[in-house]
């Protein structure tokens, strides 16, 4: 057992002091103790979850002098406050029956076993030290990787229909175990890798609302380019709309790659931000559907955009994104091929049709296709980044790119005589406009006011 010390609050050794009072054995487990031992969380949010072989009701009588909440007592659990920090406590559980309750069970390592991660099947008290039968302080103190549990055998057909597999038993693990890698703190051990595989059409089961939970937190990973590639096979049982761009050659020499690993590539350059993310996880759907080759044997995918948006919708609608979160992406993927120069007034001209940081998504997105394309696109690549940084100067100095940050209004005009409808108010606002997005010194209320006065004697 490796050498690893960690500290508890007194509070959670209040309750485990109590229950050994009573004669009960009593633990700290999961996710706390992995926080613990690897020190993630140092804001001291660590939740923490307590097992012992009382049982629930004996549990309830014994923490009567704290605040008990029963709610979840039919799932077996119940939370005692103390001192302001609640805490998790339960008896070992070994699963639930065929109705959803519980089943109890008077052997910890039972209780463990169901824990699908090694890492997250550990007990501790400070009497006994750790209770590690899986080996997860060594997976995590010599980084030696995610491993499930219950290491499945290989026995082909057999192994398919493996209920002890955590994976078959809760899918969700598939994509939990692919969020620990695109974490960047962990790797996957090979047999565990080939049960995901092995398992991975289990992944259809997840719900809507945990496929969105744990697919985000892959997604949104700095080793997420990594996991797409190494687990194309599992994202593609997940979406087979995916399934068309693999082996596909875009007939393209900027594409070093076929479409489904260029894909992937543009997801890990994009920041990890998720709209971002899936906009480049879903931008190139399309594009076997619209392709077509020139005389020179050169692919070319027009219209490839609104088709990848079709696509994007339905899977997006499958999987129970909102309807705000659909449209934020599709967005992205319907503009991906817009014409934005990089000098500043061209910026600021488009500033005037979107929001600057829709602007900015819009072009960090183009930086991850380009990036994600041969070397010879590194330089259109850095030129979005340098556009990303000019809106944000812009912004940041105040500089005017929309009517209402003029320093003068129609009233300004209006009661200056200077116009006499509104329909001559906004032809020399927008003219104004046009001066100061050259000139952003020009824009002061004396300034605006004689040039509005040259506007009306010499255009309107």
């Amino acid at each position: 057992m490796p050498n690893v010390n960690i500290d508890i609050p007194t509070q959670v050794n209040e309750l485990l002091n109590r229950l050994n009072a009573y004669s009960y054995r009593a633990y700290i487990v999961g996710r706390c103790v992995r926080e613990l031992i690897t020190a993630v969380n140092s804001e001291g949010t660590v939740d923490f979850d307590i097992i012992t072989n009382a049982d629930i009701d004996r549990i309830c009588s014994i923490f009567d002098i704290y605040n008990v909440n029963t709610e979840n007592i039919k799932k077996g659990e119940v939370i005692v406050t103390v001192q302001g920090l609640p805490v998790l406590i339960a008896p070992y559980r070994k699963g639930q029956d065929e109705s959803g309750d519980p089943v109890y069970t008077d052997e910890i390592t039972e209780d463990l076993k169901r824990r699908d991660f090694s890492f997250n099947a550990i007990a501790y008290n400070p009497r006994e030290g750790f209770i590690d039968p899986f080996g997860g302080v060594a997976c995590l103190s010599e980084e030696q990787g995610i491993v499930c549990v219950v290491e499945p055998s290989t026995d082909g057909e057999n192994e398919k229909n493996c209920e002890s597999s955590p994976f078959k038993r809760n899918p969700v693990s598939i994509l939990q175990a692919l969020g620990y890698y695109s974490s960047g703190g962990y790797v996957i051990s090979p047999a565990t890798r080939e049960s995901i595989l092995l398992h991975k059409d289990c992944i259809k089961e997840i719900s809507s609302s945990d496929l969105r939970t744990e697919l985000s937190w892959v997604i949104r990973g700095k080793q997420v380019s990594a996991v797409l590639e190494e687990y194309a096979e599992v994202f593609t049982a997940l979406v087979p709309e995916f399934a068309p761009l693999a082996d596909f050659d875009l007939k393209r020499p900027e594409y070093g790659t076929d479409a489904l690993t260029h894909t992937f590539k543009s997801v890990g350059y994009a920041s990890p931000i998720l709209t971002l993310r899936y906009a480049a996880l879903f931008h190139s759907l399309g594009k076997p559907d619209c392709f077509s080759e020139d005389e020179e044997k050169r692919g070319h995918f027009h219209g490839h955009a609104e088709r990848s948006w079709i696509y994007t919708q339905r899977i997006m609608r499958r999987m129970g994104f909102s309807d705000d979160e659909t449209r934020e992406v599709g967005f992205l993927i319907k503009n991906q091929s817009m014409d934005i120069a990089s000098d500043r007034r061209s910026l600021k001209l488009k500033l005037r049709e979107m929001p600057p940081e829709r602007l900015k998504l819009l072009l960090q997105f183009r930086y991850a296709d380009l990036k994600a394309r041969s070397p010879d696109f590194e330089g259109a690549a850095m030129a979005c980044k340098r556009q990303v940084d000019a809106v944000n100067e812009i912004v940041a100095m105040k500089e005017c790119y929309t009517l209402h940050q003029l320093a003068v209004n129609r009233y300004d005009l209006m009661q200056k005589g200077t116009v006499r409808s509104d329909e001559q108010a906004t032809a020399v606002l927008e003219r104004l406009l046009d001066m100061v997005i050259d000139a952003p010194a020009f824009n002061t209320r004396q300034r605006l006011l004689g040039a509005a006065e040259k506007i009306m004697q010499n255009v309107i």
